[in-house]
């Protein structure tokens, strides 16, 4: 069983210790399964190019992420997601389509918008409150209300 549990506000908590993963760590996880899913192999320059920041903020976020046993890194080798790493990334990236999901498809956000707006409230949105949106969503899906029509876009 992972040592991580999800916390009040959808984040990763780390049960050991009680601390709450940062936004930003969880972001620094789901870009490595992004990369890893892409290339099998995640670098320190492509993780830094992904979230537009320097290579030492990637470095300082690895070495945070590996003292909490989700990530192995070695010096100027590729980064890998652990067990935990990875079920905690796969938990934000599945936070974040759902969000960007309900804006494109139920509100009918612009696409980049919508990107953009999910990636910050995958990290603020209360599990039953996502939860909410998800419902909704497959709801108006299953009554086969028109995408265009659901945020009052016509038919």
């Amino acid at each position: 069983m992972s040592g991580k549990v999800a916390g009040h506000t959808g984040r990763a908590v780390d049960a050991a210790e009680g601390d709450i993963l940062s936004a930003s760590l969880e972001d620094y996880l789901e870009a490595i399964l992004q990369l890893e899913r892409a290339s099998r192999v995640a670098r320190v320059s492509e993780i830094a190019e992904q979230l537009s920041v320097s290579r030492p903020s990637v470095t300082g976020a690895l070495k945070n992420l590996a003292a909490r046993g989700l990530v192995w890194h070695a010096p100027y080798g590729h980064v890998t997601l652990t067990d935990d790493g990875a079920r905690i990334a796969h938990e934000v990236e599945t936070r974040h389509v759902a969000i960007r999901d309900f804006l494109t498809d139920v509100l009918a956000i612009p696409e980049d918008k919508a990107e953009t707006t999910a990636c910050r409230l995958e990290h603020v949105l209360e599990p039953d409150v996502l939860a909410h949106f998800v419902s909704y969503a497959e709801g108006l899906s299953a009554s086969g209300v028109p995408r265009a029509a659901r945020a009052g876009g016509g038919s």
